[in-house]
């Protein structure tokens, strides 16, 4: 384990014992849109030359009475990491609020019902160019990217899918998908599963989902949590990625191999 993934271990531990709900998540997501306008505010908190001690206490001076005493507690755990810059504290704060509200759906027993809705929603946006286009599009405002999403999931969704949802409109790094693929990522870890990445030709029924999770469960030795692409182009067969690892039994790999040797002869 590199020193940067021990530190966010560790201070994943840390916010973990802190009595937290998904109200707290929400409190959070506010404190990093006020901290994005905030340039010289961000470097204040992440001032490598003041002490983990000084940061806390200034995150308290500015947020005490405003936050939750849950949220403040979160608060002054990130800041009183190290960073390096205010942008990567801001990012390091937006992940536990992820993470809050995924652990609040875990805690309900319906973390599994939110991934698969995160999923079927970025497989929604990834299907067509247009919405894709226009969630990329940083010159529309957000509230106007946020009411595009808001149009597919409301009322339709777990709350907690909804927020996240919405909230990956604010992302400042990745894409709208790569952004619901790394909640995705922190829900896997959440309930200690592998993400198993699955493309076919045509809908899987209920009985050969079932078959082929209990065959990959028993494939990595734990349990998988099962993303399912369907993509005509492969033809028929099956492909399936977990980590780096790639199983191909495509008809589409086939030929293509066969097109290959071909080639070769």
């Amino acid at each position: 384990m590199s020193t940067r993934d021990a530190a966010t271990a560790a201070l994943d531990a840390t916010v973990d014992g802190i009595g937290t709900d998904v109200s707290t998540a929400a409190e959070l997501f506010a404190v990093v849109d006020l901290l994005d306008g905030q340039p010289m505010l961000r470097r204040s908190l992440s001032d490598p030359s003041a002490t983990e001690e000084g940061r806390a206490a200034l995150a308290a001076r500015l947020f005490e009475g405003k936050v939750s005493v849950s949220a403040l507690a979160v608060i002054s755990a990130v800041v009183g990491a190290a960073w390096s810059s205010g942008t990567q504290l801001v990012l390091g704060l937006e992940r536990q609020a992820v993470r809050l509200s995924l652990q609040a759906a875990r805690r309900s027993g319906e973390l599994e019902t939110v991934s698969s809705e995160l999923y079927q929603l970025a497989e929604t946006v990834d299907g067509s160019a247009e919405l894709a286009a226009a969630l990329r599009n940083q010159a529309l405002p957000a509230t106007a990217r946020r009411e595009l999403i808001d149009g597919l999931v409301a009322g339709r969704v777990h709350a907690v899918t909804a927020a996240l949802a919405a909230r990956a409109v604010n992302d400042r790094v990745r894409s709208y998908g790569a952004a619901i693929g790394g909640y995705l990522e922190t829900a896997a870890g959440l309930s200690g599963q592998r993400i198993a990445r699955v493309t076919v030709a045509r809908p899987l029924d209920e009985a050969r989902i079932a078959r082929l999770k209990t065959a990959l469960t028993a494939q990595v030795g734990g349990p998988v949590n099962l993303q399912i692409s369907v993509d005509p182009a492969v033809l028929g067969g099956i492909s399936v990625a977990i980590d780096d690892d790639v199983y191909e039994s495509t008809v589409a790999a086939r030929l293509e191999d066969a097109r290959r040797q071909l080639i070769n002869l």
